[in-house]
């Protein structure tokens, strides 16, 4: 009677894998620090003085704003996790960045729909949710990019063979034509459209 070996298939890191585990974990922490702040700015007493969202429309469609610093400014975060990713933890204060702007995403627009005020509607409609279409893409994909790179790094470290991973950058340049066009409908759509209201 022949003995059967049986083959072991050796565990390799496979980059496949480790996307799809970072997509819900990203999509996930973000939802919930959302959900966290729509909480905040619901039980916040808003109503009481809502002169905060009168002063703050007018900055908002004000036309001198410059281009490079509003997607600097948008670009913040994504910096942020990019250096994240160049560390071990990164994994883990990713996340954590993710729920961070979530919240105050969240915050922000549930304090403007809870204002009472014809603005403060208008506000989280235009000024907020129009760069939102594109700047949440933006930080979903970079979020889970540096999550991976992250992971990456880490099973180098303890010795793992990866394959070269060819994603990153199709992901990088799809996430700075978000970026752009979160700019551009700051600078550009939101002060057209307010006009016309």
């Amino acid at each position: 009677m022949k003995r059967m070996r049986i083959r072991r298939k050796r565990r390799n890191c496979d980059p496949a894998r480790v996307r799809r585990r970072s997509v819900p974990l990203a999509w996930i922490v973000m939802a919930a620090g959302y959900l966290a702040g729509c909480v905040i700015g619901v039980f916040v007493a808003i109503k009481a003085d809502a002169s905060w969202v009168t002063d703050l429309w007018p900055a908002s469609v004000d036309k001198t704003t410059d281009f490079l610093s509003v997607l600097c400014g948008y670009g913040t975060y994504g910096l942020g996790m990019l250096l994240m990713a160049t560390s071990y933890l990164g994994f883990f204060l990713i996340p954590g960045v993710l729920a961070v702007k979530g919240f105050l995403s969240g915050s922000v627009f549930t304090a403007c729909l809870q204002s009472g005020t014809a603005h403060g509607l208008y506000q989280a409609c235009i000024e907020l949710m129009l760069p939102g279409v594109f700047l949440l893409p933006a930080l979903l994909i970079l979020g889970q990019l540096c999550m991976r790179w992250s992971v990456r790094l880490f099973r180098c470290r303890a010795g793992q063979t990866l394959p070269p991973d060819a994603s990153g950058s199709r992901a990088l340049g799809a996430v700075m034509i978000l970026l752009l066009l979160a700019s551009a409908a700051k600078i550009y759509i939101v002060p057209y459209l307010s006009a016309l209201i």
